[in-house]
């Protein structure tokens, strides 16, 4: 892989010739790349969406409660029997609408595991329950005593007509980046020593899908229960290796981009100043979920076809995604995603079968995999 400097780190590598498919064969290619070794196939009663794996190769799950609630929200999986164990413990995952919030799962949505090993949750609530007694937080456990360690609400900073979707930790910096895909889509910045957070880029073109855009399921737009087309605004989020940007992307549309952190950092760039330091990188794949690897390459599903892309940027400062893996018989809706020991772990969570009105049979359980990662 080619060297590259600090500024161009993300998305500036070249991969090897060979190591990929490009994405625009994945719906003529049948079984592509490295094998998807099972980690945990699950029963219907856990709704698989969000991810997260320790350094060590601990597995943690969600299984959001939107419209179904699963018998748990939050798991570890055993990834040698396959047990589950409720995280961080039954208490939590056992909701009452009349209690708190404070010690329960409302709808934990996404994981991230840091640099330092400490898990985090983001539970989006619901738009359906009281959000003042029942608001969204995000949670910071010890992996050593599975404890918290903070907890952050977003008091008249979100509203229940956002959603809270995603998000990464900079543990250089210490701020959390989240992404809205709701209302007009934004991303929020959690300074953590303070607690204070911000909601930013509201609306904007980088958070806002493109309405002329759709997630087409064959040759129709994917539709919401209601019938309308779905427009999912801010969604996939990934950091930087030095920490320096921020990628993201609206699920419903075919663009990306990136933002210096430490701009979002900057309180007192006003909303246009903050606007005028995004970045288009161009049009790729459509993908819902993103991470970005130590040398910067940045990995995605190919929700229209399946597939996992890695996406480099070539030195014409094109987006280039290529197949990392393609196994018609297995993958379905590559959702979240997290890296440990060389392995990409991908979150299928049939999303495009159980979620929209487009009528499309189960083609398999709500399972995790992992993949090997080219050296």
């Amino acid at each position: 892989m080619t060297k590259i400097g600090a500024a161009g780190l993300a998305l500036g590598i070249i991969v090897a010739a060979g190591t990929f498919l490009t994405a625009s064969a994945a719906q003529n290619s049948g079984k592509v790349g490295p094998p998807l070794e099972t980690v945990k196939a699950f029963e219907d009663d856990f709704r698989l969406v969000g991810l997260g794996v320790s350094a060590k190769g601990r597995v943690f799950a969600t299984a959001p409660s939107s419209r179904v609630r699963s018998r748990y929200s939050m798991v570890e999986v055993n990834p040698r029997t396959g047990a589950l164990t409720p995280y961080p413990d039954a208490g939590w995952n056992n909701f009452n609408e009349q209690g708190d919030g404070k010690s329960q799962w409302i709808s934990v949505q996404a994981l991230w595991v840091d640099k330092n090993d400490r898990l985090w949750a983001l539970d989006s609530s619901l738009p359906k329950v009281d959000q003042g007694r029942l608001p969204p937080k995000l949670v910071e456990f010890d992996l050593g005593t599975n404890k918290v360690i903070h907890q952050y609400e977003f008091e008249g900073v979100v509203s229940a007509k956002d959603s809270l979707n995603d998000l990464r930790i900079d543990t250089v910096h210490h701020y959390a980046y989240l992404t809205n895909i709701a209302n007009k889509g934004s991303l929020v910045v959690l300074d953590l020593k303070t607690g204070k957070a911000r909601q930013v880029l509201v609306g904007d073109r980088s958070t806002f899908a493109d309405p002329k855009q759709h997630l087409m399921i064959g040759n129709e737009a994917a539709l919401q229960p209601d019938g309308s087309v779905v427009a999912i605004h801010a969604d996939g989020i990934a950091l930087s290796p030095d920490a320096q940007w921020l990628y993201y992307r609206p699920l419903t549309d075919h663009n990306y981009w990136r933002v210096p952190t430490a701009a979002l950092r900057d309180e007192r760039l006003s909303d246009a100043e903050l606007a005028k330091k995004v970045e288009y990188l161009g049009s790729s794949v459509l993908s819902g979920g993103l991470i970005m690897d130590r040398h910067g390459t940045l990995y995605g599903g190919d929700l229209e076809h399946s597939t996992v892309v890695a996406i480099t940027r070539t030195p014409s400062h094109t987006l280039n995604a290529k197949i990392l893996v393609s196994d018609p018989s297995k993958l379905s809706w590559a959702d979240g995603f997290a890296i440990s020991g060389g392995y990409l772990y991908i979150a299928d969570s049939h999303l495009w079968e159980v979620a929209f009105k487009n009528d499309l049979p189960r083609s398999g359980p709500f399972t995790i995999f992992r993949v090997k990662l080219p050296r």
